[in-house]
Order: structure tokens, then sequence, then C-alpha cells
């Protein structure tokens, strides 16, 4: 739905536009989860956090290597304080079959929209 005729323009030059398109993929690859799959059941799940304190825990990965970012992972969630909704999420994904099913839902989605959830460092 459009919101109204808009001037022609370049949208690389519209300030936030790759941030505004991952937003909108993000959405969309969200519409997309199959109700009921396993993906759709942690993301429910990692929205359903409210742990004010979570973010005094968090700070930048700097390294995406699997290892790094693993224990990058760890030191967020491997600690005395986590709350249940976040001790729930690390049961979910360390079950093998939760994140294959997982990991096969997104690939599914990325193959049908032909653009990959990809992580980046932050600059």
């Amino acid at each position: 739905m459009k919101t109204g005729p808009k001037p022609l323009s370049d949208l690389t030059k519209h300030r936030g536009i790759e941030t505004i398109r991952q937003i909108q993929h993000l959405m969309l690859l969200c519409s997309l989860l199959p109700p009921g799959g396993k993906l759709h059941e942690i993301l429910r799940l990692a929205l359903s956090v409210h742990d004010e304190n979570l973010p005094a825990h968090v700070s930048p990965v700097r390294d995406l290597h699997p290892q790094a970012t693993k224990d990058w992972l760890e030191s967020i969630w491997d600690r005395a304080d986590i709350s249940d909704e976040e001790r729930e999420l690390v049961v979910w994904q360390s079950d093998k079959p939760n994140m294959d099913a997982a990991a096969e839902e997104l690939q599914r989605i990325e193959r049908l929209l032909g653009i990959r959830l990809a992580t980046e460092i932050v600059k």
C-alpha cells in the first residue's frame, strides 16, 4: 500500500536507507515464518525478554569467527544474574533439534527471498 505518489529520486542517497531496508527485510522474514515453527517460537520468546539489566552485560562483538561469537554470547548469557526468560533462551538454543529446525526454516525463507540475513561488524 502506497501513501501517495512520490517524486522519483535516487534512493541510495536517502539517509538511513540501508537501515530501513534491513528493518523491512526483517519484517518480511518474520512474516514468512511458519506459525508454530521453531524459529517463530524462539523469536517470540526472545521478544518477551524484558530484563532491564541485560544491556549492561552486552558489549560490541569484535570478531565474527564462530568461536569468538560463541565466547561473546556466553559472556552475555553465562552469568549468575541471568533472568528466567534469558535462561529459557539459552536452554532452547542448546537443544540441537531446535536449532537445526530453526536454521532450516531460516534458510528456506532466505532462498525464497533471495537475500540472506547476514552478520557484520558495525563500524
